[in-house]
């Protein structure tokens, strides 16, 4: 356990590193110098100074590895249960696989390494939003998923729940590659998984994807343009669309594929 013993800004935001890898921490470090309202208080290698290090130090923000043996960073909250205001947790991991429990234990975030700075940048606003909430802490005040009642537009980083009965993944706002209408229903077609119907009107999606990303080829049918893999022009009046890591294609009609083409 290493508590920092800076001289902090009035304002600052107490961080702490929790990783087994010295360079990973170094990393994270250098990244967050770009921010000086964040103030990193401390390092810790292990769950259990990392206990140690959150009870002393009652840093805002936890930026969390997740696989440390013998333990793994889920194993630290627990212990933090009497912590008082709790901290908000970032895991930090090379894997994306503990997204999902991440997100059920209310992380604010999920960094995958090596951390890129402009992501670590929506991290770093995502918390201060969160911390200037009025008379709420900072685990009440997180909203790091995309929710369906929201009206703000959304990041193209920001995390999506996709769900369909028991099938549940996240996925970010970019990497969605189409949205279907189906009545009351959308039909969202995303890089890396099964499209996934929500209960949702396509209306409500197109104002809340990214602007400027996404266009509407028809009333029931939005594309982003930046998902698209290539065209194979089927017959005269058919053209098939192949978006990244989407195992298959959606067929559009000759009106769809001539507003496409003057969108890409």
């Amino acid at each position: 356990m290493n508590a920092a013993r800076a001289t902090m800004p009035a304002k600052a935001i107490r961080a702490i590193l929790v990783d087994d890898e010295s360079l990973l921490r170094q990393h994270l470090r250098e990244r967050l110098e770009r921010h000086p309202e964040i103030v990193v208080v401390g390092e810790a290698d292990n769950v259990q100074s990392a206990g140690e290090l959150v009870a002393a130090t009652r840093p805002e923000i936890i930026f969390l590895d997740v696989q440390m043996a013998p333990d793994n960073g889920f194993d630290l909250l627990p212990r933090l249960e009497h912590i008082v205001p709790f901290p908000a947790v970032v895991f930090v991991t090379a894997f994306d696989r503990y997204a999902l429990r991440a997100f059920e234990v209310h992380a604010l975030d999920y960094l995958t390494k090596p951390v890129h700075p402009d992501r670590l940048a929506q991290t770093v606003e995502r918390l201060k939003r969160a911390l200037s909430t009025p008379g709420a802490g900072v685990v009440a005040s997180l909203a790091p998923i995309f929710s369906l009642g929201s009206e703000a537009p959304m990041e193209v980083a920001e995390l999506v729940r996709l769900q369909d009965g028991s099938y549940r993944r996240f996925v970010e706002a970019g990497r969605i590659a189409a949205a279907q209408s189906q009545g009351d229903y959308t039909r969202i077609h995303a890089a890396g998984g099964k499209p996934v119907l929500i209960k949702s009107t396509l209306s409500h999606w197109e104002a809340r994807l990214p602007a400027g990303l996404f266009c509407r080829i028809s009333r029931s049918l939005l594309v982003n343009r930046q998902q698209i893999q290539r065209l194979s022009r089927l017959d005269r009046e058919n053209t098939q669309v192949f978006f990244n890591d989407i195992a298959e294609p959606m067929t559009l009609s000759r009106l769809e594929f001539s507003r496409l083409r003057r969108f890409i």
